[in-house]
């Protein structure tokens, strides 16, 4: 989840009048001007024994309270995010020309897509929509590129053009490929815009061990010849893989699904996820 988190505190950020940058891709966080409660400097003034002027003097904001609006003013700043970013109806869309079913459960944070083939062989490809991680290349920003990317705080104003800089990603991608009493080939892969790129592929010869998601099975997979890592394969070979990919409909623009359906299911939960913390503090 890391792209979406970066994008949020940089979006924050854009808005400050000050802001320090850290690690922000391994923290999640980011340091904005020092925000002052009204309680602090009553019970500040208290503890130095000194007195407080009849200005300063205001009614406390209980943590809970704070903790309530600052909340609110989450959800408030995440659904004017979600009125700029597209609906997931044009993009099952995708999914119609590559003959893929939807299979996505309300508040739980995986989607598969599900497909039968002529000779019967299934197709499943799983991801986790808040597994999205940033994605720049062969050098990933680290906490010195980040810092020095954003010394000048004109920057961080320019938020068009950090979202445009930024908003790229990959998720990891599951694809079972199953063939009824054959057994189940895994390929790990990851969706990138306009990409599916392919990191791994695994026989398993019990498609219960290879579809299950239990402990025992998990377990066993850990046992199993994994196979060395595709890059080091034969480029032949490589694109055999890819070209049957695309056969069965698994090409970038399935890539570029996941990683835009992933954007707005994950600011789905996230919305959800923040509504639900907040009627929690609030009851």
């Amino acid at each position: 989840m890391a792209s979406r988190m970066f994008l949020r505190a940089a979006a924050r950020a854009a808005k400050a009048p000050r802001v320090q940058i850290g690690n922000i891709l391994r923290q999640e966080a980011i340091v904005t001007k020092v925000r002052t409660f009204s309680a602090v400097p009553v019970v500040a003034a208290k503890h130095a024994g000194g007195k407080v002027s009849k200005k300063d003097k205001r009614a406390p904001i209980s943590p809970r309270d704070e903790l309530v609006s600052i909340l609110n003013d989450e959800l408030s700043f995440e659904d004017t995010q979600a009125k700029e970013e597209e609906s997931t109806s044009g993009l099952v869309e995708i999914l119609d020309g590559h003959g893929f079913e939807l299979i996505d459960l309300p508040d739980v944070d995986n989607v598969t897509l599900k497909k039968t083939i002529e000779d019967g062989t299934e197709i499943l490809v799983k991801f986790v929509p808040s597994d999205v991680n940033s994605y720049t290349g062969e050098a990933p920003y680290g906490e010195e590129d980040f810092s020095e990317e954003f010394e000048n705080e004109k920057d961080l104003e320019e938020g068009d053009e950090m979202d445009e800089e930024f908003n790229e990603g990959y998720l990891p991608t599951k694809i079972y490929i199953t063939k009824p009493g054959k057994g189940t080939v895994v390929i790990d892969a990851n969706s990138e815009p306009e990409n599916l790129a392919i990191e791994q592929v695994t026989f398993f010869k019990d498609s219960a061990i290879a579809l299950s998601d239990d402990a025992l099975a998990e377990q066993t997979r850990k046992n199993v010849y994994w196979g060395p890592p595709f890059q080091n394969l034969d480029h032949r070979l490589q694109d055999a893989y890819y070209s049957y990919l695309e056969s069965v409909g698994l090409d970038g623009e399935i890539g570029e699904f996941i990683c835009s359906y992933s954007k707005v299911k994950e600011s789905q939960l996230y919305r959800k996820s923040l509504e639900d913390v907040k009627t929690f503090f609030e009851s």
